[in-house]
Order: structure tokens, then sequence, then C-alpha cells
């Protein structure tokens, strides 16, 4: 039998409707942080260091041991509440172990708070790993994130410190602290990941005959010979006329999805799973010549001053690390974030095509990349 007393507890919690896990970690994690100032210090810069749009007096928070579990909000039950001392901000914590969010369950819980709740407030989610951040809680974190900075905490109280390692073996026993490249939840969505590129495949695929804005000018085509999915990658090209008015990579770019970043040398930006993605990509015979002229930088930096929310820039030039010369730039987005609440296949169309559309007519309002596209097409 294990010797640790949390474990062992929870053992005998079980029965045949329900799998308490979540709940008796919440417990445990709850009456840790009403017991240890320390913990509620680290808890609160830890949610600090993720960043939030609300003005929300963090270094306030450790002052109050106020948690309450289990609060009704109408039927529906958020797992944690911790409140601060003058009852004027509350965050909201949900706790999931190896489990996915039900439908609408963070709209639902963040639809109570600001109808009844009568405070500020935050959302918190607290999950197995980064894949089960869904539904755009205000902050996300991981189980092994709060485990790591409790474990940097020292203490001179052999108590407390037997209390904190007493949290850690609970958590680490249900695999959340060295968490396993194979995990319970892996296995049960084996199937539908695999379902995964057929449903990014029909996204693109059925956007392909809409009114492009890079295809206004007939400067830009889709190739109709162009695969939908390759190289590890899913989503629509679009080759731009040369001098002898065939479709080239004179630029071309890409609008879709990366799945597998080995082709493209970027499974940097995969850490977190598939992106959304903007390519460019170039002829590797003019990659020496991208900066002739200086248009290629202007345009980068008037991308980085005009990139709509969400969206990052991966200039590979500028990479330590070995790129691949057909595809300098990289322009990507969490998937999930891409996209966000959209639930049915016509909604997810409509969200590709709405932000390919703004990231496009982007690139059609600047000069440089006009200037830049001019450039490439020149060069012999």
């Amino acid at each position: 039998m294990n010797n640790s007393l949390l474990v062992n507890v929870s053992k005998y919690a079980s029965n045949d409707k329900t799998s308490p896990t979540e709940n008796f970690i919440t417990e445990a994690f709850a009456w840790l942080l009403r017991n240890d100032k320390d913990v509620r210090e680290v808890l609160s810069e830890l949610l600090k260091s993720k960043g939030t749009d609300k003005a929300v007096p963090f270094e306030l928070l450790p002052d109050s041991g106020l948690f309450d579990t289990q609060v009704n909000f109408n039927g529906v039950y958020p797992d944690m509440l911790w409140n601060s001392l003058d009852k004027e901000w509350s965050v909201i914590f949900e706790h999931k172990v190896w489990s996915e969010l039900h439908d609408n369950q963070l709209s639902n819980y963040r639809k109570y708070a600001k109808e009844q709740l009568g405070k500020e407030f935050i959302l918190v989610l607290i999950t197995a790993h980064v894949g089960q951040h869904r539904q755009n809680p205000d902050i996300a974190i991981c189980w092994h994130e709060i485990a790591t900075e409790i474990e940097l905490l020292d203490s001179n109280n052999e108590k407390t410190k037997w209390i904190r390692s007493e949290f850690i073996q609970l958590i680490k026993s249900h695999g959340l602290v060295d968490v396993s490249p194979i995990n319970p939840l892996s296995i049960a969505y084996y199937n539908e990941s695999k379902k995964l590129d057929k449903q990014l495949f029909n996204i693109s695929e059925r956007s392909k005959k809409q009114s492009w804005p890079l295809l206004i000018d007939e400067e830009f085509i889709i190739p109709e010979k162009r695969k939908v999915s390759q190289w590890g990658r899913i989503g629509l090209t679009f080759s731009s006329y040369g001098n002898s008015k065939k479709p080239t990579w004179k630029p071309g770019l890409f609008f879709g999805f990366v799945v597998d970043g080995s082709d493209h040398f970027i499974n940097d930006l995969l850490d977190d799973g598939p992106i959304a993605a903007v390519i460019l990509s170039i002829n590797e015979k003019r990659y020496p010549r991208l900066k002739d002229n200086g248009h290629y930088e202007q345009w980068i930096q008037e991308l980085r001053a005009n990139m709509p929310n969400g969206w990052h820039i991966s200039d590979r030039t500028e990479s330590t690390n070995r790129i691949n010369k057909w595809h300098p730039l990289i322009i990507y987005k969490n998937l999930s974030d891409f996209i966000g609440d959209a639930n049915t296949l016509d909604k997810q169309q409509q969200t590709y095509s709405n932000q390919m559309f703004e990231i496009q007519n982007l690139f059609k309002s600047s000069a440089q990349f006009q200037l830049f596209c001019d450039h490439m097409r020149d060069i012999v």
C-alpha cells in the first residue's frame, strides 16, 4: 500500500456512478490553500504570470484563505472559488484530471457569474495538459506547473513540508506531475485525433471556391493540381504569376493548418499541438536575395504592428536552428484558439474563412508586401 495518506484515502471514495478523483483533488487543494499562505502566494504569482486582460489584484489574493468548493451556480458546480478578503473579487476554478470539459461548461459558469455573483471575477482552468485548454478561460494552467512551484518552496516546519509533499504525491499518483507521452486521455481520444486531418481537409476543400482577396487582381491563383494535404500541412496554396505567366512560388502563400512540422522544420511551433498557419514560400534559389531592397524586413515590421489578436510571427530567417529555406516566414495561431467555440463544420469553415480573409486583406493593404512580391518575381 502507498504510504501517502491522500493517495490511500482517495481509493475508497469511488462508487458505480461517479469518478470522484477531481472532487477529491479539489478538496485536498482547497485544504492546502486555506492553510498555507506560501502556497497561495506561488499560485497567485503563477496566475499573474499567465496574464489576463482583467485588472486582477493578484498581490492581495495571498492574504485571503477564503476558499469554497462545489458552489451551486444554478445547477452547475465550479470546483472552487477563491474570494478576496474585501469580497470584491473571486477566482472561479474548474479542475480537470483526465477528462474534457462538458459542452458550454465554462460559458455557463461565466454567464451565472456575470448575472448573479455580484463581484468581479476571472475564470481559471486547471488540467492535466494543455490539450485540454478549451472554451476560452481567462487563464489556463496545468497541475504539473502548480506542483513545480510548490516543490520549489522551502520551509523549516516539518509538518508544512509533509502536507505539501502529501498533495504532490496525490496528484503524482494520478499522472498529473510527470505527464507520460502516453496517457489515458490520448488513448481515449485516439480515434477522434485521427479524424482531425479529415476534418481540417474538409474545411479547406470547401473553401476553395470562395472569392479570396488574393485572387481579385489575378496576381495569385489556387493551382488546380496542388494537393490540399501534403508536407504535414492541410490547406490552400496560392501561387503568384512570374514573368513566364506560369504559377510559381514568386512567392507562394499557404493558408491552412500544420499538423506535422517536420518537413518545414517548425516543430518548435507545435509544442501545444497543430496550428493554424499562413506560410510564405519561395524557391530556395531565391532565398539569398530575400532581403534585397529591404522590402521583406519592412513588410515584417508592418505585420508585427498590425497582426490580429492571437496570431504570432515566426521569421525563420532569424532562427539559429536549421530552417527550410523554401518557407522563411510562418504566421501561426494555436488551433484551439483559432477554432474557438465553432462546433459544426459550417461554423468552423466560416471561422477559417473569416480569419484567413483578415490576413489576406492585411497583405493586400501593404505596399511593402506588393513591392516584395514584385522583387521576387523579377529575380531571374
